[in-house]
């Protein structure tokens, strides 16, 4: 990483990894859980995706 702030990415992150942690446990049998992590994953790939298209 560079020296400039990466704001899309360091937004990105906490998304996707409490996410996951939701869909491990809407795995499980909890759906809100699941319902959940859906909206948390969904914005966090598409702020992935928008770093990724601003770089290129």
């Amino acid at each position: 990483m560079g020296k400039t702030a990466k704001p899309f990415y360091l937004a990105a992150a906490p998304l996707i990894a409490v996410g996951a942690a939701f869909a491990a446990v809407g795995a499980s049998g909890q759906t809100a859980f699941g319902y959940t992590a859906v909206g948390l994953l969904v914005p966090g790939v598409v702020l992935l995706i928008a770093e990724y298209c601003r770089r290129a």
